[in-house]
C-alpha cells in the first residue's frame, strides 16, 4: 500500500508535489487506499474521495499506533563528509531508524556545503519508503563545541574512535541500557586529538567500532546498526 507524510496543517488531504505523485505516478484513483503519516507515530489507512491537479482528498478508515519505530532514540551527529556523500548518510541512517542527524562542523571537515532543504527531502523520502512513523529531523549544520553540549540531554554519548582500543561499541551498550543515545562522526581526516581531549572532558564515550578503519559515510551506519542490534 502507497505511504506518504502529510503535514499537520493539510491532514488528511494531499496537496501540492503529493497530489501530483498521488494521481500522476502512482495514478491512484477514488476509491483507492494508501497509508497517512502525521509524524506523531499513528499510522492512518486512508481511502481516496476525489482527486484534482491540486488536491487529493481522503478519508480516514481506520488508525492505529504504528510499531516500526525503534525503542532507543538515537542521534547522529555527522561531521560533514564532501561530495554527495551526506545524501547516502542521511537516506541509509533514516531507513535504520535514527531519529535525528546534526550535520557538524569539526577542525578537519573538509565538506563545506550544507544542503540541509535536501537531505530533508530525502529524510522524508527514505521514511515513507522503509516505513517509517516519523520523518527524523535534520538539523542545521552545528559546531563541535556545541555538540558535545548536548551529551547531557541523552542517557549515553559515544565518540568512535580508530585509536581507542579498550572499549568497544557491543561493551558501551551493554553496560548501559539508555532510551536515548548521541553519536558524534568524525570527518574523512578523523577527530584531532584535542577533539577527543575535549570530548571525554565533557563526558563522552570514545568507543571502538573494530580492527578496521571505516569511512566517514561507513561509521554511522556501522554504529546504527550495532544499536538497533543491540536495543530495538
Amino acid at each position: 500500500m502507497p505511504r506518504l507524510f502529510v503535514p499537520p496543517a493539510d491532514f488528511p488531504n494531499i496537496t501540492g508535489a503529493d497530489a501530483h505523485y498521488v494521481r500522476n505516478v502512482l495514478r491512484l484513483q477514488a476509491g483507492d487506499r494508501l497509508e497517512l503519516l502525521d509524524g506523531t507515530g499513528q499510522v492512518h489507512e486512508a481511502e481516496i474521495v476525489s482527486l484534482t491537479k491540486e488536491l487529493v482528498t481522503v478519508k480516514i478508515v481506520r488508525s492505529s499506533p504504528s510499531d516500526r519505530e525503534p525503542a532507543v532514540k538515537v542521534t547522529l551527529a555527522q561531521a560533514l563528509p564532501k561530495g554527495q556523500k551526506m545524501d547516502f548518510v542521511v537516506e541509509k541512517c533514516v531507513e535504520l531508524g535514527v531519529n535525528k542527524i546534526i550535520p557538524v562542523v569539526t577542525e578537519r571537515t573538509i565538506g563545506k556545503t550544507a544542503k540541509t532543504d535536501r537531505w530533508r527531502k530525502l529524510a522524508k523520502e527514505a521514511a515513507e519508503q522503509s516505513g517509517r512513523a516519523i520523518i527524523p529531523e535534520v538539523s542545521e549544520p552545528t559546531d563541535f563545541t556545541s555538540v558535545l553540549k548536548l551529551k547531557e540531554r541523552f542517557g549515553l554519548a559515544l565518540l568512535p574512535w580508530e585509536l581507542e582500543k579498550n572499549i568497544s561499541l557491543r561493551s558501551a551498550l551493554q553496560t548501559s541500557k539508555p532510551t536515548s543515545i548521541i553519536v558524534l562522526i568524525g570527518p574523512e581526516g578523523g577527530f584531532s586529538r584535542a577533539e577527543v581531549e575535549q570530548a571525554r572532558a565533557a563526558g563522552w564515550q570514545t568507543v571502538t567500532l573494530g580492527k578496521r578503519i571505516l569511512r566517514t559515510e561507513t561509521a554511522g551506519l556501522a554504529v546504527l546498526a550495532n544499536i538497533m542490534y543491540e536495543r530495538e
